[in-house]
């Protein structure tokens, strides 16, 4: 369930970040923008890593459901969520160390 949910929740805040990240890049060098202010926090490491955790579980939740899905296993269903999520906490500390963001 909670799955489900925050499935649903973070496909929401990535949609609403890439509008506000393309309509700002669109307007940022014609004229001044409202949100000016916003992208001086946006290019922050903190903002990066959070919009980084939201894609990689995003994703990897996405590759959980379809795996079920394809399979049929609902018996696995929980080891397969916990089975991608920690493939995506790996993932997330390669590329921390990679990019050197701790």
């Amino acid at each position: 369930m909670w799955s489900w949910v925050l499935q649903r929740i973070t496909g929401l805040l990535l949609v609403v970040y890439f509008m506000v990240h393309m309509w700002g890049m669109h307007f940022r060098f014609e004229f001044k923008t409202p949100l000016d202010g916003v992208f001086t926090y946006v290019l922050s490491t903190e903002f990066f890593l959070i919009i980084l955790v939201l894609i990689v579980y995003h994703g990897f939740n996405g590759i959980c459901s379809v795996t079920i899905d394809l399979v049929g296993g609902i018996r696995l269903q929980r080891w397969l969520f916990w089975v991608f999520m920690v493939l995506g906490v790996l993932l997330l500390y390669a590329v921390s160390i990679r990019s050197r963001l701790f």
